[in-house]
């Protein structure tokens, strides 16, 4: 009983965990009253993303501030500053996913969602803290 290819599920699970924590963000509402709110089904990885997030959301932000140049997390965009927490949370979180998913993934939404100055910046950003706190080889990615 699938759902379909499992890059397309996780791709449509990580759009929805980024419309929930793009939400929470900006309407200063907590990702679980978000996610109890919106959730449609009860697919776990969407869930699991944005609620991990918000779990760690003070030590993620504090990894993304280390590493991200002449920016902190307050001054990113919204949709930015979700895309980098959901790719840290994977990083820290889903040792079972490849970095260069978690990062071609994020890079990929940011094209979709944000500015064209955006995907560059996500890419540069996941791949340092990839090379800080995984073991594989995040630059093909």
């Amino acid at each position: 009983m699938s759902d379909g290819p499992l890059p397309t599920r996780r791709r449509e699970d990580r759009e929805t965990a980024l419309a929930w924590l793009y939400e929470a963000d900006m309407n200063g509402d907590p990702v679980p009253d978000v996610v109890d709110r919106n959730r449609l089904s009860v697919d776990d990885y969407d869930v699991e993303m944005a609620l991990g997030v918000w779990k760690r959301l003070d030590e993620i932000d504090e990894l993304i501030d280390g590493v991200a140049q002449d920016w902190t997390v307050s001054r990113m965009p919204g949709i930015d500053r979700a895309l980098l927490r959901m790719g840290v949370w994977e990083l820290l979180e889903r040792p079972d996913v490849p970095t260069t998913a978690i990062v071609s993934e994020a890079v990929a939404l940011a094209n979709d969602y944000s500015t064209e100055r955006s995907a560059p910046f996500i890419n540069g950003v996941l791949v340092r803290l990839a090379e800080m706190h995984r073991n594989d080889d995040p630059s093909s990615a």
